[in-house]
């Protein structure tokens, strides 16, 4: 079992040693174009966002009755498990136990891809927290008023610690997706983005328990792939200089 496990390390190792030469310039590998400016990225990111915002807004209403119509107990409660395991501290605990076993045997490239899943996860978490304790956004399972905005003050009481109020956009989303995302950044292939699988299962699961609207989920989502790709090329290069990454093979 553990030459098994070796085996399929090495194997990613090499495929991502082999994309970085095959994106390295050279006499065989010539510069395909130049690149994009710096600024154009995020500005990509942004429409993209905007233009799923757009579409989640329209398709809210549409989805929660969808759901509605069609609950069923054992399904809540598969939905339920995959909300409650999916949440930032099981991903972060997921990724350290991990990071502690690829560490001990001395994988470089795992272990900076595991850091840099747990830096996306959290960037993209605390940024989507920040938001939806400031949007006031009441969730769908809110009976308490009807669907709204509702921000920090309503009714002559502080929104900041009420949960019912904190819908958009959804933190678990933003998190899943920024997670695994990253797996599909740093080794670009299909297998990679398959990840995204998982992702989206907690994107589905907060849906199916009335958690979110459909746009909180969308919205999340895109946040979360642009963390993914952000830590990777920003912040992976930088973790090379870690001594636990130089020590790993």
């Amino acid at each position: 079992m553990e030459d098994l496990f070796d085996k399929a390390v090495n194997q990613c190792d090499r495929v991502v040693e082999m994309e970085s030469q095959r994106a390295q310039p050279s006499p065989q590998n010539p510069p395909r174009g130049a690149a994009l400016p710096g600024w154009l990225d995020p500005l990509i990111w942004l429409v993209v966002l905007i233009v799923v915002a757009c579409l989640g807004f329209y398709f809210d209403q549409m989805v929660v009755g969808a759901i509605a119509g069609h609950q069923i107990k054992w399904v809540q409660n598969v939905a339920s498990l995959i909300s409650k395991f999916g949440d930032w501290p099981e991903l972060m605990g997921y990724a350290a136990v991990v990071l502690i076993g690829v560490g001990f045997a001395r994988k470089r490239t795992l272990v900076k891809v595991i850091l840099c899943m747990i830096i996306a996860g959290t960037l993209a978490g605390g940024l989507t927290n920040a938001v939806r304790l400031m949007s006031g956004r009441a969730r769908p399972n809110n009976s308490e008023v009807p669907p709204g905005w509702y921000g920090l003050w309503y009714q002559g009481q502080w929104l900041l610690g009420k949960y019912k109020f904190h819908s958009f956009p959804s933190g678990h989303t933003a998190t899943a997706f920024a997670f695994f995302g990253t797996i599909g950044f740093a080794y670009r292939r299909r297998w990679a983005w398959s990840f995204l699988v998982l992702a989206s299962a907690i994107g589905w699961s907060r849906l199916y328990v009335n958690a979110h609207f459909f746009s909180d989920v969308l919205v999340a989502a895109v946040i979360g792939l642009f963390f993914a790709q952000l830590t990777w090329e920003r912040a992976g290069p930088r973790l090379n200089s870690l001594r636990l990454v130089q020590n790993s093979k």
